[in-house]
């Protein structure tokens, strides 16, 4: 499986006893949270490696108790902790065809309703206030915020993004 065919889920947390059990911090903003679970990847160096879940539990608190075959203690947990987790997009549920997820986003081309084509968004930033658009813009990198007011347009099947960006907002990044 490969990083491109899958979204972040969030991470490895402490091990949960002496059992093998383990905290699963799921990410706040993962797409899609399932109520069950037999599988999921941990990123191991650039490599994403399959882990089988013997039990997998979401807490009223948004993250889960897990536990991965072959994993028997507190110990063997500690090996991949704070590893990250990713699940299939094939997982995600279908979508109506005016909405779209994040992750779809990136490699689109944004474009300002008022200046045009102003290059293509590489990463997208969802732990801070508002969500972070990172686009390649003139051989360097600019930050451009996400928000509902912006937002013209966005057709992941033509990859362009339309955004109505206030005057100066690009200059800001100089």
């Amino acid at each position: 499986m490969k990083v491109d065919d899958c979204f972040y889920f969030g991470k490895v947390g402490k091990a949960k006893g002496f059992k093998g059990d383990v905290n699963l911090i799921i990410d706040k903003d993962a797409p899609f949270v399932p109520e069950s679970l037999n599988e999921v990847f941990v990123l191991v160096g650039r490599k994403l490696v399959a882990y089988p879940l013997e039990k997998y539990q979401v807490s009223v608190k948004g993250n889960a108790l897990g536990k991965f075959e072959g994993l028997e203690s507190d110990n063997d947990v500690d090996r991949v902790k704070n590893m990250s987790l990713y699940l299939s997009k094939e997982m995600l549920p279908n979508l109506d065809e005016d909405e779209y997820y994040l992750h779809d986003i990136v490699d689109c081309i944004l474009f300002d309703k008022t200046n045009g084509e102003i290059g293509k968004i590489t990463e997208i930033n969802t732990q801070t206030t508002q969500t972070l658009l990172f686009v390649d813009y003139d051989n360097d990198e600019i930050t451009v915020p996400f928000v509902d007011d912006f937002i013209v347009e966005v057709n992941t099947a033509d990859k362009r993004v339309v955004l109505d960006l206030p005057p100066g907002l690009i200059d800001l990044n100089e």
